[in-house]
C-alpha cells in the first residue's frame, strides 16, 4: 500500500511538472521552387511559452535539418532569426543563443517567433520531404528555456520542386503562337 501511494505521489509530482500545452513549430516554404534555383523555409514556433512559468525565458535553440531526397534538394546552410546569435555547433544542426544576455521573453516579440531561415538548393524536379528534428538527449537542441524542461522541436512538410523549360523548349511553344499571331494581323489588314 506504501509503495502505491509513492508511486502516485511522484506520478503526480511529474505530471504537475510538465506542461499541458506545447509550442507548435512550422516550417513555411518559399513557393514556387524551381529546379536549379534557390529557396528559403521559415522555422518558426508559435505558443512559444504555453504552459510554462509566467517569468521563463528562452534562451536558446537547437535542431538537426532532415532531407528526404538529397537528389532534389541540397541544404546549403542557415541564418538564425533576429533575436538570436548563431552557434556554429556543426552541419546539419542549426542553434542560437538568444542575443539578450537575460533571455527571450513573451514580450519580446510579436507572435510566431522565427528561429531560424533555411537555406536550400533545388537541384531537380521532384517531391521531398524536409524537417528539422531535436534529440533529446542533446542539451544544445530543442527549445531551450531557463527554467527546465526543453521544448521539443519537430516538423515537417513536402517541396515539390519544378521543372523550369529551357529556353529551347519555350522557343519551341511560343514559335507558333507568335506565327499565328502575324498570319492574323496580315489577314486583318487585307
Amino acid at each position: 500500500m506504501v509503495q502505491r501511494m509513492a508511486a502516485a505521489l511522484i506520478l503526480t509530482c511529474v505530471l504537475g511538472t510538465t506542461p499541458a500545452v506545447a509550442s507548435m513549430i512550422s516550417l513555411d516554404v518559399s513557393s514556387p521552387v524551381n529546379a536549379g534555383a534557390s529557396f528559403d523555409v521559415a522555422v518558426q514556433v508559435t505558443d512559444v511559452f504555453a504552459g510554462r512559468a509566467i517569468d521563463d525565458v528562452l534562451v536558446a535553440f537547437g535542431f538537426d535539418v532532415t532531407i528526404g531526397d538529397p537528389g532534389v534538394i541540397q541544404f546549403t546552410g542557415a541564418t538564425v532569426g533576429p533575436l538570436f546569435a548563431p552557434l556554429a555547433l556543426g552541419t546539419p544542426m542549426v542553434a542560437g543563443i538568444a542575443a539578450n544576455p537575460l533571455g527571450i521573453g513573451p514580450g519580446d516579440f510579436s507572435s510566431p517567433l522565427t528561429l531560424a531561415m533555411l537555406h536550400f538548393s533545388a537541384l531537380h524536379s521532384g517531391t521531398s520531404s524536409l524537417g528539422v528534428t531535436w534529440d533529446s538527449s542533446d542539451l544544445n537542441q530543442g527549445l531551450v528555456y531557463l527554467d527546465l524542461p526543453f521544448g521539443p522541436i519537430a516538423a515537417s512538410t513536402d517541396v515539390r520542386v519544378s521543372a523550369i523549360p529551357e529556353p529551347s523548349t519555350m522557343f519551341l511553344v511560343l514559335a507558333p503562337a507568335i506565327g499565328l499571331l502575324g498570319r492574323g494581323r496580315r489577314s486583318w489588314k487585307s
